[in-house]
């Protein structure tokens, strides 16, 4: 039986092409397409372990600062996709704070299907104000 796929540059395999996976492989192509984040700093499925070893969690996408010499903790953006309908906005933002007390990202996009919404950390504040997009990388 054949099951459609989807390759994941990132990952550089093939994956199961699940709806959310789509949505997470369109937000790939955006990073490295419009906001030109280089591949090497993307992470997908990156696992919250590597941060706090008492959680299992992973985040859909992730983009590391080590330009800036930030450590895994603090990347330039985090990333949660899901495919539409699945999921709410509340739903997601609550999945959101959870990883939020682990890593402290500049940025946060969050991808419900087509809709997105960006988020940038205000560091006097420490909180997200919402944004119309993403700056360029680097």
């Amino acid at each position: 039986m054949m099951h459609d796929t989807l390759y994941d540059p990132i990952r550089k395999k093939d994956v199961p092409a699940t709806p959310e996976e789509h949505v997470r492989q369109e937000t790939v192509r955006y990073l490295l397409d419009a906001v030109k984040v280089p591949a090497h700093l993307i992470a997908v499925e990156f696992p919250l372990s590597l941060v706090d070893a008492k959680t299992d969690d992973r985040v859909d996408i992730v983009v590391h600062n080590f330009r800036d010499g930030a450590p895994l903790s603090k990347p330039w953006l985090l990333v949660e996709c899901k495919a539409p309908g699945e999921y709410t906005w509340p739903v997601l933002q609550q999945q959101l704070n959870k990883y939020l007390q682990i890593l402290t990202p500049n940025y946060v996009m969050l991808a419900l299907g087509d809709c997105v919404r960006y988020f940038e950390l205000d560091a006097a504040s420490k909180r997200f104000k919402k944004i119309e997009k993403l700056p360029a990388f680097g």
